[in-house]
């Protein structure tokens, strides 16, 4: 089994749609079907995003030989709330000094009223 049929696997296992894989990689869908048959190959940094959204390494896409992918049922966050904290910490990332600040203000607002 190979890269493209590894990644098929992890997504099919997962639950994952092409489009969902795609907007976490930032990637076109037409991409993801790429790398799902044999057309295409990520570069060393989407492989890697790859490796953390599936919580697998990269040894493991690329060669199999590393231990199987680690059940995401029942432990650690959801693949959509990865999703989202992928997009938050994107959008963070291009915020100004002052945004942050005000983005710090406002989930501490939420976390209270989550604790409610």
């Amino acid at each position: 089994m190979g890269f493209s049929e590894r990644l098929k696997l992890l997504r099919k296992n997962a639950e994952v749609t092409q489009d969902q894989l795609a907007q976490y990689l930032q990637v076109s869908r037409s991409t993801i079907a790429g790398y799902e048959t044999k057309n295409r190959q990520p570069d060393y940094d989407k492989l890697y995003m790859i490796a953390q959204f599936f919580h697998v390494s990269t040894d493991y896409l690329i060669s199999g030989i590393e231990s199987p992918p680690i059940e995401l049922s029942g432990s650690g966050p959801s693949v959509n709330e990865r999703m989202l904290q992928y997009q938050l910490r994107t959008v963070y990332s291009s915020l100004s000094v002052q945004s942050k600040k005000d983005l710090l203000e406002y989930a501490k607002l939420l976390a209270l009223r989550d604790q409610k």
